[in-house]
Parts: C-alpha cells; sequence; structure tokens
C-alpha cells in the first residue's frame, strides 16, 4: 500500500470517528451570566435516571409546561419562554438532558434523550405540555409514541426521521458510501435499536394532542421538511413556517414566543393569569 493510500485510509477512518463522536457525546455549554440569573430564581432539583443526576429548574404554579432543548445545548437556552408562560399562569420546568448542561453523563441520542424524558415527566408527574426544540422535539415524539400524554405541544426545528438524520450527518462528514452504511450500523447498535424504529412512520400512535409546529426554510442544521412531514402525518397540528431565523434564533424570537403561548393558552386552563 503506498504513502498516499494509507494516508487518505487514515484520514477517512477519522471522518468516520468524527460522525460517530458527534452523534453521541454532545458539547457541554455553559449557561449565560443572564441564564445563570434566571436560574437563581428557579427552584433547584436533581431528577436520578438511569444512575445518574439530572438537573431541573421550576418557575411559577399552575399547569406545568416542560420545556425541552436540543443539542450541544441547555435548559437555560430556552430561557425567553419562562417569564410569559409564568406570567400567563403557568409552572415552567426546564432541564438540562443528560451529559448536557449540568447533568452527569458523558454521552447520549436522541433515544437515550427520550428514555431520560419518560424518566422525568414520570416523576414530575403533572406535565401538561411540551415545548422543544431540535434534538428535544425528536425526543418528544419518541417519548409520545411510548406513551407519554400531555394536553399540546410545540415544536421549532425539530427532525422527525432518525434514518434522514443518520444520512445527513454522515453525509456532513464526507462519508463514503461504505463508511456511510458503517456509520448507519454503528448508530444504530449505540442507540440498541434501528433507526427506522423511531422514524416517523413508526411514531404515529403518538401524535393525539393539538401540536404547533414551527420551522425556517433557512435552517441548515435540520432540513425544514422534517416538519413538513411531520405536519403532513399529524392531523391535529398547525405549521407555521418562520423567516430569518435559521435553527437556534427561534429560541430568543418574541414572535416565535408568543405563538407558544397562544398555543398553551388555547389548549390548557392556566391558573391566575395576570
Amino acid at each position: 500500500m503506498s504513502l498516499s493510500s494509507t494516508n487518505s485510509t487514515v484520514a477517512a477512518e477519522d471522518l468516520f470517528m468524527q460522525a460517530c463522536l458527534a452523534f453521541s457525546k454532545p458539547r457541554r455549554i455553559a449557561a449565560s451570566p443572564a441564564e445563570q440569573a434566571l436560574l437563581a430564581q428557579a427552584a433547584h432539583s436533581t431528577h436520578r435516571h438511569d444512575g445518574q443526576n439530572m438537573q431541573l429548574w421550576s418557575f411559577g404554579s399552575g399547569p406545568r409546561v416542560l420545556l425541552v432543548h436540543g443539542w450541544d445545548s441547555r435548559g437555560s437556552h430556552l430561557a425567553a419562554f419562562v417569564e410569559p408562560l409564568v406570567r400567563a399562569g403557568f409552572a415552567v420546568t426546564l432541564f438540562d438532558m443528560p451529559a448536557q448542561g449540568d447533568s452527569d453523563g458523558e454521552s447520549g441520542s436522541v433515544v437515550h434523550a427520550a428514555a431520560a424524558l419518560l424518566s422525568l415527566t414520570s416523576a414530575l408527574g403533572d406535565v401538561a405540555a411540551i415545548i422543544s426544540h431540535s434534538m428535544g422535539s425528536a425526543a418528544a415524539l419518541i417519548a409520545f409514541n411510548q406513551g407519554l400524554r400531555v394536553a399540546a405541544s410545540v415544536h421549532l426545528c425539530g427532525p422527525s426521521s432518525l434514518t434522514t438524520m443518520v444520512r445527513l450527518q454522515a453525509r456532513g462528514y464526507g462519508l463514503n458510501a461504505e463508511q456511510s452504511q458503517k456509520f448507519h450500523l454503528w448508530a444504530e447498535d449505540f442507540i440498541g435499536q434501528t433507526t427506522q424504529s423511531v422514524d416517523l412512520e413508526s411514531l404515529h400512535d403518538g401524535l393525539r394532542h393539538p401540536a404547533l409546529i414551527m420551522h425556517d426554510p433557512q435552517d441548515r442544521v435540520v432540513p425544514a421538511s422534517a416538519s413538513m412531514d411531520l405536519h403532513q402525518a399529524w392531523a391535529g397540528s398547525e405549521l407555521v413556517t418562520l423567516e430569518g431565523l435559521g435553527h437556534r434564533r427561534v429560541l430568543s424570537d418574541p414572535m416565535v414566543v408568543k405563538r407558544s403561548l397562544e398555543h398553551m393558552m388555547q389548549h390548557l386552563n392556566a391558573s391566575n393569569p395576570t
């Protein structure tokens, strides 16, 4: 084998390992000073899941809205939703997924996140609604299919099928056809099931409540077609097309917060609104 072909093989293997790490090890993001100030006002607690502590923060009283963050993120990234919801008479809980934010853990996936979400909601016992972003939205869809019941949910820029996201991730890391297949098999081994088992076609049973779906066609992380497919599959859903917000700016956009709050107020009975 020539030196150039050896180098090419090493480079290809490096790309494969990078893809595996990106799929299984989220970056741990610290809270900003503004987020730290908000969290300091909350009732802080922990939830034990799979031998590790998850950190959660709760505000207000009334029907509980759970905020579910995405990959390479943390619960406080949804801070913009807290005050409007509390002011409208809702209790709000945000949390850090395992291996993200301040929670324990070193690795995870959307399937692991769904298990953590089911564990947490079971412990809380009174989650009336969910507002979710990106991977958190996909985790919520899996949890709904596995028995989590809420009165309403909001889904922001979320994927709806894991097979598609695995394929896009392989493409993003420049994997060839053989490596892409290897990566797909590795991902299925990591999550302990086929990706098809958590694709949209397998999740229809959980799509029972009213849902608000919002996505920007210019999102470069998750294709907006994922939300279009989800809307088409979900009879009780509304799809809102966003402009100029990309993937992450949706979390601080006043209109997105307002539409989410209106969805909550339409489908939940808030207590003591001001």
